[in-house]
Formats: structure tokens, sequence, C-alpha cells
């Protein structure tokens, strides 16, 4: 009876009132920046006199790792040193894409859709990679179709359900969507 007594005192005395809060709490809250790939330099042995291929080995939206080789086959002088960047492209204006009642402002890896009802869903599919967006409203209209050039969305298509009406952006490869809703409607980063 004593150990029993013992136990649920020690129960009572060390129990929280929510257990459901964490007990540890990350005081370090900083956003860390992503930090790009810009450039790097590297040498040759002295040995080397044909470059055969370069291997780029990277990690996947999902987290797998993967590589991928280009061939090149060139003679090269070993003293130089080899270097690997990004060019930054030249900077595009913001396109301006107008679908059925639906406008599109697209500026990078960045779109706004000029919309201001309630988004009730929105998800990825693959093969062919598309984002799909859900808007609550009770429409009557045919479905819009677009394509268009100069980006990375290839195709935009808006349809009519019971309901809601579907937005459909046919990527050129995969993304992982981050949406806020803004004054003007949806700004959607593709990341």
């Amino acid at each position: 009876m004593k150990i029993f007594l013992f136990v649920f005192m020690a129960v009572v005395l060390y129990g929280r009132e929510n257990p459901f809060v964490p007990v540890v709490v990350n005081i370090n809250q900083n956003i860390v920046k992503e930090n790009y790939f810009k450039q790097i330099k590297t040498s040759l042995p002295s040995d080397a006199r044909i470059l055969k291929s370069v291997t780029f080995t990277y990690q996947t939206l999902s987290g797998a790792i993967k590589s991928t080789t280009v061939s090149i086959n060139k003679h090269i002088d070993w003293h130089n040193p080899l270097y690997v960047s990004t060019n930054k492209t030249q900077k595009k204006k913001i396109i301006k894409i107008k679908v059925g009642f639906v406008s599109f402002y697209i500026e990078k890896n960045k779109i706004l859709v000029n919309r201001n009802n309630k988004l009730i869903r929105h998800f990825m599919l693959v093969s062919p990679f598309r984002y799909v967006m859900d808007f609550r409203a009770n429409m009557n209209f045919l479905t819009y179709k677009k394509d268009v050039k100069h980006c990375f969305v290839k195709r935009i298509i808006i349809g009519n359900h019971n309901g809601f009406y579907r937005v459909v952006l046919y990527l050129d490869g995969a993304y992982k969507p981050l949406v806020k809703k803004t004054e003007e409607g949806y700004l959607v980063e593709f990341k």
C-alpha cells in the first residue's frame, strides 16, 4: 500500500497540467535564408589531358539523392582552373495573362492569381506536373484554356464545377508551391 501511495504521489507531483505542450521550447526561431550556389573553382592533376565528363550530384524536392553526368570529351590544359558557376538570366518583366475572368501575373518563380474568391484547396499533381487551385464560387461558364510561352507555366485551364471553379497550372517540372493571401488575390511562389 505504501508503494502504491508513493507512486501515486510521484505521478501527481511530477505530472504536467497540459501534456501536449512541449517540454523543450525552441528559443532559436531565426529563419534560415537559402544559400544559393554561385561559383566553385577546382584544378585537375598534372596528368589530365582530356576532360571526359562531369557528374553533378543533387538532392531533389523529396530528399532523394540523384546524379546526372554531362559528357564533354574535349582536350584541356591542366594549368588552367575549371569553374562551375550559375549565370543569372536576364531579368524578365512581369507577364500578364488573362484567361477568362482570371488575371495572372507571372514574375520569375511567382504567380499572382488575381481573384478574391476563397481558396478551398490546392495541391500538386504529377505526370504531367500541374498545380491545382479550387476557388469557392457559384458560377456557370465553359472551360477556358490558354497556352503560355517563355515561362515555367506552360498552360492554364479554368474549369467550372458544382460550387467552385478550378484553376490548373501546367508546369515545366517539379516544384514546391507556397501560397500566401494578398489584397489582390493569392501569391504562389514555386520553389
